[in-house]
């Protein structure tokens, strides 16, 4: 279980949701940011991350994946549900909270999926340059 301090100093315990709902958000995810365009000379820049949390923020499907690995959490020592988040002061948490419960459940399958795209990354790059190579000659 990882535990957060919050902005209002209450503590968010974040157990990791069972996998299909990780494997749900993490879709969701895919899904809405698969349209963002990043050229490779793109570095990340304010215009990238404030997309990436608009679509993120604004996305049904990322809100409906992420309530199931939400109530896997304890805000405070109770088990995070709607109600959670009525009181003005428990809003203030509510994109913290978001944020860190879906990372515990979306990093594990980023990082596989880096350590997978690297070697297909480096055939499409040399494909490329030797393609370049031979229109070039």
């Amino acid at each position: 279980m990882k535990e957060v301090t919050l902005p209002s100093g209450k503590l968010l315990q974040i157990n990791v949701a069972p996998f299909l709902d990780s494997k749900a958000l993490y879709q969701a995810f895919l899904e809405e940011v698969k349209f963002l365009e990043v050229k490779g000379t793109d570095q990340i820049d304010f215009n990238l991350l404030k997309q990436l949390v608009c679509v993120s923020l604004s996305s049904k499907k990322i809100e409906l994946a992420l309530e199931k690995c939400l109530v896997r959490a304890l805000y405070d020592g109770r088990i995070i549900s709607s109600s959670t988040w009525e009181s003005v002061d428990a809003r203030g948490d509510y994109i913290q909270a978001c944020v860190e419960v879906a990372k515990e459940n979306v990093l594990p399958f980023l990082k596989s999926l880096m350590q997978g795209l690297g070697p297909l990354l480096e055939t499409i790059i040399g494909d490329l340059a030797s393609r370049q190579k031979t229109t070039q000659t």
